[in-house]
C-alpha cells in the first residue's frame, strides 16, 4: 500500500493507510485576557495535586498572588479585538525572534517580583517590631517563605527566614527582585536550542516555581506570540532533532488549538458579561480563525469553545442565539469541532439532579439563577447539530481545573455513557482528553469529594470498545516525560496492560500536548520526543505508533474522507497553502483506498 502514496516503500504508513502527517489535537494560545483572573490562577495552581506547590498553603497563596501581579503589571497584554486590528491588514503571521520575545517576558516578571519584594519588606519590618516589643518571633509569612525558595533556587543571598528582621539584606545583595529575574532569563534568552536547559531544571528538575513564573511571562504575550511560541517549540525544531528515531523526527504539522470559556464559572458574583453579547469570545474566535489563516508554519484548526452556562443564561436574558453564534465558527470560519469543560461544573448530561433540594448546586448556578434542566437544554441542543452535521467535540478528560470543589470529577470518561446511549448520539466523535496519567488508581481521592478508584482510562476504554468514533488524547502526559521518565514504567506497564485488552484503543489514541498549561513544566521543549519515546516501550507496533502520532487524528478530525467536515474545512482553506499541502499528502488522486471509502461514506 506504501506505493499507493506515491512516496515509495520507505514511507511511513498508519494501519488505516495514512501517511505519517504528525498532529497536536490538544493544545491551547490563550492569553491572560482570555481568562478570568485571578479565577484561573488559583484553579491552576492550588487544585493541581501532581504539581504541588513547596511550602504549603501559605506558600501556595503567595504564588498565585505572585502570579497574578505579573500578568497584571503587563500592561501591553493585547486583548483579541486589538490583536483583530493589529493583524487586519496582514498577509501571513510575523515570526518574531524568541530572544526578544523573552525580554518582554522578564520585563513583567520582574514587575511581579518587585511587588513581592516589597510585601517581604514590609512583613521584615513586622518581625522586627514584634521582637523589639516583646521578643517574640511571628510565623514566617508565605511571601517570605516564597521568596526565599525563588532567591535560593537563583543563587541571590538571603537571610534564614524567621531571624528578627527582613530576610533580605540589601545592603549587601541589591536589588534582588531584578537579580532573581536576571537569573532566571540570563540563561534562556535567545537560545533556540530544545535540549537546553532552563534555570530551574538545572538547579532542580522537579520544583516548578520558577518555571511557573516564566509561563506567567508566556501568558502576557500576544496569541500570534504565542502560537509562534508553539510552532517553533514543537514543528521546527522538533524536525531538527533526533535524526536516528525510526519513526522518523517530522515536527507536528497539524495544531488544534481549543478556546476556552470559563467566564462565567469562574467569576465572582454578578461580575460577569455585562452586554451579554459573548464579544469577549467572538472576538477570540473571529482573530484565531484570521491567525488559521494567515500562519505558514502548520496547518492550524481550531476548536471553539461551548459554555452552557452561559447559552442558559443568554437565553433567559433575551438572547437565544448563542449555540448559533458557535456554530457559525465551524461553518464558515475554519473552525474544525467544539470544546466542552465539565470541571467548570456540569455534567454532559443529567444535570437535573442539581435541581432537587440539597444537591449541591454547583456555585455559579445558584449565582445566576439557572438549572440543571436548562444546562441539559443547551447541551441537548449542541449534540443534536455536533452529530447531524459530523463536528467533534473535545471535552476535558482529567480531574483537574474544577471551579469548584469536586467538579473536576465531571471530567469523568462515565458520565458520557448516557449521551452515547442516546440512540441520536450514539455516533458522535468525542475525544476525551488527557489520557495516560491513571490518577484515580495511583492517588488518594480529594478530601471530601467521593471516592474514585476506577481510572478514567479504563472508562474511556469501554466507550471505545462499544462507540467507534470515541477516541482520547495524551495531552500533558507528563508522568513520561522530562524529569518523571526515569520513574515512567509504571505508567507505560499500565498503558500496556490496558492496551493488550482494550483492542480498539491503538486506534483511538492521539498525541496531544496541552501547550500553553504544558508551558508550567521545566523540559516541555522535550515533550513531543519524549512522548514518541515512552510509546516506543510500550507494546505498540511501530505502524500503530505512527498513528497515535497523526492518522489517528486526522480520523477523528474527519480529513480522511470527503463528508460534511471536509467540506467545510475545505470550502474555508481554500486559498492557504498549508492546508493544500496537508490534503495533498494524506488525500492523493492516487489513493483509491479513500476513493473507495469516499464512495461508501465510511467513517
Amino acid at each position: 500500500m506504501p506505493g499507493c502514496y506515491g512516496q515509495g516503500e520507505g514511507r511511513n504508513i498508519s494501519p488505516e493507510g495514512l501517511p505519517s502527517v504528525p498532529v497536536d489535537i490538544h493544545n491551547h494560545i490563550f492569553n491572560a485576557t482570555d481568562v478570568p483572573i485571578p479565577g484561573f490562577v488559583e484553579q491552576v495552581l492550588l487544585r493541581d495535586p501532581e504539581t504541588p506547590v513547596p511550602g504549603g498553603p501559605s506558600v501556595a497563596r503567595s504564588l498565585v498572588r505572585l502570579v497574578v501581579d505579573i500578568v497584571l503589571a503587563a500592561r501591553g497584554t493585547p486583548t483579541a479585538s486589538e490583536e483583530l486590528i493589529e493583524t487586519a491588514n496582514l498577509q501571513r503571521l510575523p515570526v518574531r525572534d524568541g530572544g526578544d520575545m523573552l525580554i518582554q517576558d522578564r520585563r513583567s516578571v520582574e514587575a511581579g517580583l518587585v511587588a513581592l519584594e516589597s510585601r517581604v519588606d514590609s512583613a521584615g519590618r513586622a518581625r522586627q517590631g514584634a521582637f523589639i516589643t516583646d521578643g517574640t518571633l511571628p510565623v514566617p509569612t508565605g511571601d517570605e517563605i516564597l521568596f526565599s525558595l525563588l532567591a535560593t533556587e537563583s543563587d541571590i543571598p538571603v537571610n534564614p527566614v524567621g531571624r528578627a528582621g527582613n530576610i533580605r539584606d540589601s545592603a549587601r545583595a541589591g536589588n534582588q527582585a531584578r537579580q532573581i529575574a536576571d537569573a532566571i532569563y540570563a540563561d534562556e534568552a535567545f537560545r533556540d536550542d530544545p535540549s537546553f536547559k532552563s534555570l530551574s531544571e538545572r538547579k532542580n528538575p522537579d520544583l516548578s516555581l520558577i518555571q511557573t513564573l516564566m509561563w506567567a511571562g508566556l501568558l502576557t504575550r500576544s496569541r500570534v506570540d504565542i502560537l509562534g511560541e508553539l510552532i517553533r517549540l514543537y514543528a521546527h525544531q522538533t524536525a531538527k532533532a533526533d535524526t536516528n528515531d525510526p519513526l522518523g523526527s517530522n515536527g507536528i504539522k497539524v495544531f488544534s488549538p481549543s478556546l476556552v470559556d470559563f467566564t462565567y464559572w469562574l467569576q465572582d458574583g454578578q461580575v460577569r458579561d455585562a452586554d451579554r453579547s459573548g464579544r469577549d469570545i467572538t472576538d477570540q474566535i473571529d482573530l484565531l480563525s484570521r491567525m488559521a489563516l494567515l500562519e505558514r508554519g502548520a496547518l492550524i484548526l481550531p476548536f471553539a469553545p461551548f459554555c452552557p452556562l452561559r447559552a442558559a443564561f443568554y437565553r433567559k436574558n433575551g438572547n437565544p442565539n448563542w449555540l448559533r453564534t458557535i456554530q457559525k465558527s465551524v461553518d464558515f470560519q475554519g473552525f474544525a469541532g467544539i470544546k466542552l469543560y465539565p470541571p467548570m461544573g456540569f455534567l454532559p448530561l443529567g444535570n437535573t439532579r442539581f435541581d432537587a433540594p440539597g444537591s449541591g448546586k454547583p456555585r455559579a448556578l445558584q449565582e445566576l439563577g439557572i438549572t440543571g434542566q436548562e444546562i441539559d437544554n443547551e447541551l441537548r441542543a449542541l449534540y443534536d447539530w455536533c452529530a447531524a452535521e459530523d463536528v467533534p467535540i473535545k471535552t476535558h478528560g482529567n480531574n483537574s481545573l474544577g471551579a469548584d470543589a469536586c467538579t473536576g470529577q465531571n471530567a469523568s470518561a462515565a458520565n458520557w455513557k448516557p449521551v452515547l446511549e442516546t440512540k441520536e448520539w450514539s455516533g458522535l466523535r468525542l475525544n476525551i482528553a488527557h489520557f495516560g496519567g491513571f490518577d484515580e488508581e495511583r492517588f488518594r481521592t480529594a478530601p471530601g469529594c467521593p471516592i474514585q478508584t476506577q481510572a478514567y482510562e479504563w472508562q474511556a476504554a469501554a466507550l471505545i470498545a462499544k462507540y467507534n468514533n470515541v477516541y482520547v488524547d495524551l495531552g500533558y502526559w507528563t508522568d513520561v516525560t522530562g524529569s518523571n521518565r526515569d520513574q515512567s514504567q509504571e505508567i507505560i506497564d499500565l498503558l500496556d496492560n490496558l492496551l493488550n485488552r482494550s483492542e480498539n484503543l491503538k486506534s483511538r489514541l492521539m498525541y496531544g500536548s496541552d501547550w500553553t498549561m504544558l508551558g508550567r513544566e521545566n523540559q516541555h521543549a522535550g515533550y513531543y520526543n519524549d512522548v514518541r519515546k515512552a510509546l516506543k516501550e510500550s507494546v505498540l507496533e511501530k505502524s500503530d505508533q505512527i498513528a497515535i502520532l497523526g492518522a489517528n487524528a486526522l480520523r477523528y478530525l474527519g480529513l480522511d474522507r470527503r463528508g460534511k467536515q471536509f467540506k467545510r474545512l475545505t470550502g474555508y482553506f481554500k486559498a492557504a497553502p498549508q492546508f493544500n499541502t496537508i490534503i495533498t499528502l494524506i488525500r492523493p488522486s492516487s489513493n483509491l483506498l479513500a476513493v473507495a471509502r469516499d464512495a461508501l461514506n465510511q467513517r
